[in-house]
């Protein structure tokens, strides 16, 4: 007598061949029981959703994804829970991964770009729709006859293709991952747009920016070693794409496109109009300036005009009409601010919001990149430096006493699962320079911020009271 295995179901999905998964999920073709719907289904395995946690993770994800309706973004049919596993049930891409493609080489660069720019629109109504994916890969990108679609939202990611905080929680790719997202920040729409950079690197070069044997010398890569050129990669791309491609993979987030469209955009500007060659571009011809002879032939008119002892002198331009009066002169410029470098004020810009984590937007704030650090200043005091210290303590940093000697100088921010111990840290001061106090925030990666706090201490006057609990 012939045995008919039994089918295999998640809700109401009949399961197929297995197309993927790891050591959380496996992924499968499957067909809707009643409809017939083709999907990709996948099904997390029964040890992890046993995870309370995990189980409350998944759901508020799956239904966040499943309110962000874009044409880059998978689409998701269905999720639910099955006998003691969860699901989720999402279109099936026709065409595989873009990892898959790459495996065979670098992609012809407007095709390649092109595929980033639609991830890119999709990423960004993720983004405006309050979702960080985490987990920006070409593995996680889908391509599909009716374009590239953007899939698994930080959801049930692979153990051999990961990292993990102290507490477990996965936080991406070794080879896409952001540098504060390495110093054990929390990730953010800026590490997402990081990874979409190291995406773009791939597809014009055929690999990441930072590559090797072991996923140690790739993190330290991303948090210490230049961007490399991908026009050097690659023989041929044009040289603008380099400096693009730099700034999407700016150590400092602010640093940073705003918007992956934006980083996009650029990028398709660089490459230039040609299809499927990858010829330097040819440099634009500068505008000849005028010779001799066309200055010669310019029309210039004097005209007399006799008056009360007056003489009037017009110069007309090529089309014999007199120029324009020239504009009255700007009003004197407001002094730029500073902040308090090793040896004296250095010029700096306004400082943003995530200058002064827990403090906003502060008027007169200044900040500066200074000896491999950020230093934002703004007038306050330890009182001030409370408030930042709450939300850096609130982020999971830890204070200790910063001493320069046997005297305290101030408190360093060391967030305590710093995946390889060269991370970022924060460190508070409070200083009386000539005018008012002033509050201090440096933030670099190592010892950057702590040397820096050091040798400013050294030559400004130093407000040694340790900070007041926030009241």
């Amino acid at each position: 007598m012939t045995t008919v295995a039994p089918v295999r179901l998640a809700g109401p999905w009949e399961l197929g061949e297995r197309i993927g998964g790891g050591g959380q999920a496996t992924v499968h073709r499957a067909r809707h029981a009643e409809r017939g719907t083709v999907a990709a289904v996948k099904v997390v395995h029964g040890s992890l959703w046993s995870d309370p946690g995990f189980r409350v993770r998944f759901r508020r994800e799956c239904e966040a994804l499943g309110a962000v309706r874009h044409p880059a973004v998978v689409p998701i049919l269905d999720h639910g829970e099955s006998e003691g596993r969860g699901y989720l049930a999402m279109a099936l891409a026709r065409g595989g991964t873009l990892a898959e493609r790459l495996a065979n080489g670098p992609l012809p660069p407007r095709e390649g770009i092109g595929i980033v720019a639609a991830i890119a629109a999709g990423l960004d109504a993720a983004h405006a729709a309050g979702l960080v994916h985490r987990d920006v890969t070409p593995a996680n990108i889908l391509l599909d006859p009716d374009g590239p679609w953007l899939a698994d939202f930080g959801i049930a990611r692979r153990d051999d293709a990961t990292l993990m905080t102290g507490d477990g929680l996965l936080i991406g790719t070794p080879a896409y991952l952001a540098p504060e997202v390495i110093a054990g920040g929390r990730a953010g729409p800026d590490a997402d747009r990081y990874a979409l950079a190291a995406v773009a690197f791939a597809v014009l070069t055929g690999g990441p920016p930072f590559r090797g044997d072991r996923p140690e010398a790739v993190l330290y890569a991303h948090v210490h070693r230049p961007v490399p050129r991908a026009s050097a990669t690659r023989a041929g791309l044009p040289r603008d794409l380099d400096a693009i491609l730099a700034r999407g993979l700016a150590k400092h987030p602010e640093d940073r496109p705003r918007s992956g469209a934006a980083l996009a955009g650029a990028l398709m500007r660089a490459a230039g109009p040609q299809d499927d060659r990858t010829a330097p571009l040819a440099r634009p011809r500068r505008r000849r300036r005028p010779g001799r002879r066309a200055v010669a032939t310019t029309l210039v008119a004097l005209t007399a005009a006799v008056g009360a002892g007056g003489f009037a002198l017009a110069v007309l331009g090529p089309d014999g009409r007199e120029p324009a009066p020239p504009p009255p002169p700007s009003p004197a410029a407001a002094p730029r601010p500073t902040v308090p470098g090793p040896a004296g004020e250095v010029p700096a810009r306004a400082a943003r919001a995530a200058d002064l984590p827990g403090l906003g937007a502060v008027p007169d704030a200044a900040a500066a990149r200074v000896d491999g650090a950020t230093l934002a200043a703004a007038p306050g005091g330890w009182t001030d430096l409370a408030r930042v210290q709450a939300a850096l303590e609130g982020r999971l940093y830890s204070a200790a006493t910063l001493l320069d000697g046997d005297r305290p100088i101030g408190v360093v921010m060391l967030f305590p699962t710093d995946l390889i111990g060269f991370g970022e840290r924060w460190v508070l001061m409070a200083v009386r320079g000539p005018g008012a106090p002033r509050a201090l925030v440096l933030r670099g990666d190592g010892a950057a911020a702590t040397d820096l706090a050091v040798r400013i201490a050294r030559g400004v006057p130093v407000v040694v009271e340790p900070p007041a609990p926030e009241g």
